[in-house]
């Protein structure tokens, strides 16, 4: 029973401040995210688009230890030209099967700095910190209501 009291207590301190500050903390993550979009956006607008396909996943040593693997990918210039890429990133899973499709984007002029641009590759920093804004306000937005609930009842 000492615990609930102690779990009470620590509750009504938090709870205010917590309900004041985190609307506006999980706004400004919001903002964040939206900043990464627009990043994200722009980076893809000013590239040329294909569509690629991993022909292999090459095994590496990670630094810390383990395996890593970098995808190999491959796809047409639109002049018809093949061209081979090796990912610039590395993971310890494999993340696409050979054979498997995916879009790219690169530079007009530069097929060796293709890169892989699924949704989530391209907009991960929007949408970990739209996700992570959007918990914050909703929690600290729940704390207001029910200490408002409090103060009525």
């Amino acid at each position: 029973m000492e615990f609930l009291r102690w779990m009470r207590t620590s509750f009504d301190r938090a709870a205010a401040p917590m309900a004041a500050g985190l609307p506006w903390v999980g706004l400004a993550l919001m903002v964040v995210a939206a900043g990464f979009a627009v990043r994200s956006w722009n980076f893809a607008r000013m590239r040329v688009r294909a569509v690629a396909t991993i022909t292999e996943n090459v095994s590496g040593f990670a630094k810390e230890g383990g395996v890593v693997y970098t995808p190999r990918f491959r796809f047409r210039l639109a002049n018809g030209e093949l061209v081979m890429v090796q990912a610039a990133g590395a993971s310890e899973d494999v993340e696409f099967a050979a054979g498997a499709t995916v879009p790219v984007l690169y530079r007009a002029g530069d097929p060796q700095g293709a890169v892989i641009a699924t949704v989530w590759l391209a907009y991960q920093g929007a949408i970990v910190f739209g996700v992570l804004g959007v918990a914050v306000f909703d929690v600290g937005w729940v704390l207001r209501v029910v200490l408002r609930r409090r103060v009525v009842a």
